[in-house]
């Protein structure tokens, strides 16, 4: 009977360890799943932070292109300036010509914006400085050679001699601004107000009254660190009135006065843009070659630009 009874509770604990073990068996298991459910919320967490950091990531890229384009739209307002009345980029839609100008932007043969907005005619030799043209210009016995390097120190002493050139200059009466505006252009102390003031001038199409507040500014600020890209814009606002021999001067000073500035590219540019109006195409012509080959690595744009100009002068 005690033998029957040893061997009933053997049994009956053989019974209970069967029975537990599948518990133990889920308990672990469960475990095992709770890690398994963590691991994949974490990983999903790192992806929606992915998410996250592409969005930002293509949120400054968009920034990044409004500021582009912001600048872009300042720039275009420029782009017409060889010639037409000048008016906000609106007026003209991109890849289209301006009233006044040939599809490369520049004046077509014969005709000159009048002030007041229509057109008058070119002498015969297409620049409107007969004087210059007929003393020979840079065009001369001793000519610029048209594939550079850029006879800085002749080109200044050519522009000396122009007439009008380097003194006083007094805008067309067609031209004239308000008194008020040029007033509030020239009635700061504080540079960067003047030369926004001035600079807002131009954007708006008043390149008369651009001009004074560029002139003031040098005036009252020539050592501000603001002086390179105001010395710039007066060759611009020259320009965009077609002053030639003023613009030409601008731009020149621009680069033999500010070495190194980031605006250097672009004044070449625009002085052998400048010089190409006088009617001087061997000037322009070095003129143009000393930015491609002084200036490889300057803006895609300004390259593009000056290679074009140089097919339009038929460099050789």
């Amino acid at each position: 009977m005690r033998n029957l009874r040893g061997l009933a509770g053997l049994v009956m604990a053989v019974v209970f360890i069967a029975a537990a073990t599948p518990s133990e068996a889920q308990l672990f298991g469960r475990k095992n799943d709770d890690s398994s459910v963590r691991i994949g919320q974490l990983e999903e967490r790192i992806r929606v932070l992915t998410g996250q950091i592409e969005q930002l990531a293509y949120q400054m890229r968009e920034l990044q292109d409004q500021m582009r384009r912001m600048q872009e739209d300042n720039e275009y307002r420029f782009q017409q300036l060889e010639g037409g009345t000048p008016g906000k980029r609106s007026d003209v839609a991109p890849g289209s010509t301006a009233p006044g100008l040939s599809p490369e932007g520049t004046p077509e043969t014969g005709t000159l914006i009048a002030p007041g907005g229509g057109f008058a005619t070119l002498p015969s030799g297409g620049s409107g400085d007969s004087d210059w043209s007929q003393a020979g210009g840079y065009e001369g016995p001793t000519g610029l050679p048209t594939d550079g390097p850029i006879d800085l120190s002749a080109l200044a002493q050519g522009l000396e001699n122009l007439p009008g050139a380097g003194g006083d200059f007094a805008p067309d009466p067609g031209l004239a601004t308000n008194d008020d505006q040029i007033a509030s252009v020239i009635g700061s102390s504080d540079p960067r107000t003047d030369y926004d003031q001035a600079y807002s001038l131009a954007v708006n199409g008043d390149y008369a009254g651009a001009e004074q507040g560029f002139r003031t500014f040098l005036e009252n600020y020539p050592e501000d660190g603001l002086s390179a890209n105001a010395q710039y814009w007066l060759g611009e606002s020259l320009l965009a009135q077609q002053n030639f021999r003023e613009a030409a001067d601008a731009f020149l000073k621009t680069y033999t006065d500010h070495p190194g500035n980031s605006k250097s590219p672009d004044s070449l540019l625009k002085l052998g843009v400048s010089l190409r109006g006088l009617g001087e195409a061997d000037a322009a012509c070095a003129t143009f070659s000393e930015l491609l080959n002084k200036y490889p690595n300057a803006a895609p744009a300004v390259l593009s630009q000056a290679r074009d100009e140089r097919r339009r002068a038929q460099c050789t």
